[in-house]
C-alpha cells in the first residue's frame, strides 16, 4: 500500500526555525541545496534562503520536529538569528556562492554518472547481442567460439580485477523475449562479483566466468515451448528441464580447449549442499567451489526475474531485497552459507533494484553498491519535476545526515514513481570500473 499523502502548507521563510521540514518550489537545478525537501538544521540555512530571495516555502508537518514560528515569534527571533533582507545580491554573497559551487560540483558528478551508465549500458547491450551466437555456436565445438566466449569473460574479469573497485550497476533495459541470454549475463556478472570478494585468482575467475556464462547452455537443446511456459510444468516436463546440466556438459565436451573447471560449473550448478540437487545429488564440499558460487548467483537472479522460481506459485518475481531474505531464511540447507554471507556483503544490505524511502521522505531506488561502504549505495531519486533521463543520482556518502528510513516493496510505491525509477521489467546487472582513488 502506498504511503498516504502528506499535508502541505505555504509559510513565510521568516517563520522557519530548525526542525521544520520544508519543500522548495521549483526544480532541483534552480537552487543550491542538495535536495528539494529537507529538514532545516540551523539558522544559517534559513538566512541562506533569505539571501536567495525566497519568500515562501512549503511546510510539511508530518516530518517536522517543530511548528513554524507564529508571526510575532518570528519577528522577535529575526533580530537574534536572522539578518534583515541582505542588500548584497546572491551572486556576490560568499556563503551562497559556496553552496552553489558545491551544487555545480554535484551536477558535474551527476552528468559523469549518467555518461558512465550510458557506456555501461552500451557495453551490456553489446555483450547481450553476442549471447545468441555464443550459446548456439558452442555446439560447433570450434576453438573460435570458445575464444569468443573467453573474450567476453576476459573483459568482465579485467573490470573486476582492475586497479580500482568495480561497481555493479543495475541497468534499465528493454524486456527480452529470450530471457536465457540476459539471465546468463546476470549470473556471470554476479558470480564474478562474488569471486572477487572471495579473492579468486585470475585463472579461477576466468573459469568461473566462463562456466557461469554458459551454465544454461544445455537448455538450447530443450523445446522452447517448455522453457517459455507460463503455467506450472508437468512432471515429464520438469524431468526434461532437469537434463540441461548433462546436456550442457555433453556440449562443451566437444568444444576444443574448454576448461574442465568451467565444465564442472555447468555440471554442478544445480547440486545442493544437503544432497537434494541434481543431476547427481552431490552433497556439501563434494560440489566444486566455483559451482557453489554460481548456484547462489543463479538462484538469486531467478528469484528476481523468474516468477516460476518463486515459491508457492507467486504471481510475481521477488525484489532483490526479498530474494536475499528468502535465500537466507529458506535455503540455508541448500546453499553454501559461508559464500552466501559474502554475497550479501558484496550486494550490500540494500542490493541494486531495491526501492527505499530516505530519512528526508524522498523515494529512491538503489542502482549501485558502494564497494567501500555497502551501507551507503548510489540511488536514483524520484522527482516528478526532473525528466527521467536527467534523474538525480545521489551517492549517500555525499550527505551523512541522510539515511535509509525504510525498504519498500513495489506495491508500496506509487505507480508513477515505480515507472520513473525502474521502467525496465528485469533486474539487470553489469560492471563498470570505479573511480580511481585520489
Amino acid at each position: 500500500m502506498a504511503r498516504q499523502s502528506e499535508t502541505e502548507y505555504h509559510v513565510a521563510v521568516e517563520q522557519l526555525q530548525p526542525g521544520v521540514f520544508i519543500r522548495l518550489d521549483g526544480a532541483w537545478f534552480e537552487h543550491p541545496f542538495l535536495f528539494n525537501k529537507f529538514k532545516i538544521k540551523n539558522w544559517e540555512q534559513i538566512n541562506t534562503l533569505k539571501k536567495l530571495g525566497i519568500d515562501k516555502v512549503v511546510y510539511i508537518p508530518e516530518r517536522s520536529d517543530h511548528l513554524p514560528l507564529r508571526p510575532a515569534e518570528a519577528e522577535a527571533e529575526s533580530g537574534h538569528h536572522l539578518g534583515a533582507r541582505p542588500e548584497v545580491p546572491p551572486e556576490r554573497d560568499a556563503a551562497v556562492q559556496f553552496l552553489w559551487q558545491l551544487k555545480k560540483d554535484r551536477i558535474a558528478k551527476l552528468r559523469q554518472k549518467h555518461e558512465s551508465l550510458k557506456r555501461c549500458k552500451k557495453e551490456y547491450e553489446a555483450a547481450l547481442a553476442r549471447m545468441p551466437g555464443l550459446l548456439q555456436g558452442i555446439f560447433s565445438g570450434t576453438e573460435e567460439i570458445v575464444r569468443q566466449a573467453g573474450d567476453t569473460v576476459h573483459a568482465m574479469v579485467g573490470t573486476f580485477l582492475g586497479d580500482t573497485d568495480a561497481i555493479v550497476n543495475i541497468l534499465t533495459v528493454a524486456e527480452q523475449e529470450e530471457t536465457l541470454y540476459s539471465h546468463s549475463l546476470n549470473v556471470a556478472v554476479l558470480s564474478l562479483m562474488l569471486g572477487r570478494t572471495l579473492g579468486l585468482s585470475k585463472a579461477e575467475m576466468h573459469c568461473l566466468g566462463l562456466g557461469a556464462l554458459l551454465h544454461d547452455v544445455g537448455k538450447m537443446r530443450i523445446d522452447r515451448r517448455i522453457l517459455r511456459k507460463k503455467e506450472a510444468l508437468t512432471k515429464p516436463e520438469r524431468e526434461v528441464v532437469r537434463m540441461h546440466p548433462q546436456y550442457g556438459v555433453e556440449t562443451v565436451a566437444k568444444a576444443a580447449g574448454f576448461p574442465v573447471e568451467a565444465a564442472e560449473v555447468i555440471a554442478q550448478h544445480h547440486e545442493r549442499m544437503d544432497g537434494s540437487g541434481y543431476p547427481r545429488g552431490l552433497p556439501g564440499k563434494s560440489i566444486r567451489r566455483l559451482a557453489r558460487i554460481v548456484a547462489i548467483a543463479d538462484v538469486y537472479d531467478n528469484l528476481c526475474n523468474n516468477a516460476q522460481a518463486v515459491p508457492q506459485g507467486a504471481a510475481e518475481a521477488m525484489t532483490p531485497y526479498q530474494a536475499l531474505a528468502h535465500m537466507y531464511t529458506r535455503q540455508q540447507n541448500l546453499l553454501d552459507m559461508e559464500i552466501f554471507a559474502l554475497f550479501i556483503h558484496s550486494l550490500g544490505i540494500y542490493p541494486p533494484g531495491t526501492f527505499v524511502r530516505l530519512s528526508n521522505g524522498i523515494l529512491a531506488m538503489v542502482i549501485a553498491v558502494n564497494p567501500a561502504n555497502p551501507l551507503k549505495p548510489s540511488l536514483v531519486l524520484y522527482d516528478a519535476e526532473v525528466p527521467r533521463e536527467e534523474a538525480v543520482i545521489f551517492d549517500m556518502d555525499d550527505d551523512p545526515d541522510v539515511s535509509v528510513a525504510a525498504t519498500l516493496e513495489p506495491v508500496q510505491v506509487p505507480a508513477d514513481a515505480v515507472a520513473y525509477l525502474n521502467p525496465g521489467m528485469r533486474v539487470t546487472y553489469f560492471p563498470e570500473q570505479g573511480a580511481r582513488p585520489a
